[in-house]
């Protein structure tokens, strides 16, 4: 009996260790991924984020064809933040370290704030900065 069920389990073990087994080496082939990379930036920074293997390779380039690439990031990190861009399209690609072909690229344009909007902002704070300085000094004459 015992010799009988061995038998006729034989496949469904062979079956779960396939199973187990490519489930295993499927982990080792996960290709590098970006993970909500943004579309447009314009804080003048922005996030990175990716997974898929251990050590990677990002490249930066401003063309289609990536003419002007280079590897602005390796090694095992999972992000990055990218600051200092001019207003542009940027594009960004992903592999695994030492692979060949790139697994995930991104497009993100970069749009800062109009000079306008910034010095509108700076004179919005000064005015409350101003505000605040005279409260101050009227709450301490009036004690």
């Amino acid at each position: 009996m015992t010799i009988d069920l061995w038998r006729r389990s034989r496949p469904v073990l062979w079956s779960l260790l396939v199973l187990i087994g490519l489930a295993l080496s499927a982990q080792g082939f996960a290709k590098p991924a970006f993970d909500s990379p943004p579309e447009r930036d314009s804080a003048g920074f922005f996030k990175l984020n990716w997974d898929g293997a251990e050590r990677f390779e990002l490249e930066q380039a401003s063309g289609p064809e990536y003419q002007d690439a280079r590897i602005v990031y390796r090694g095992g990190d999972t992000r990055t933040t990218v600051s200092g861009l001019p207003n542009g399209e940027y594009r960004f690609r992903i592999r695994e370290e030492g692979a060949e072909e790139w697994a995930d690229e991104t497009v993100v344009v970069v749009e800062h704030h109009s000079l306008g909007r910034a010095f509108l902002f700076f004179a919005l704070g000064a005015a409350l900065f101003v505000v605040l300085i005279l409260a101050i000094a009227r709450g301490r004459r009036l004690t």
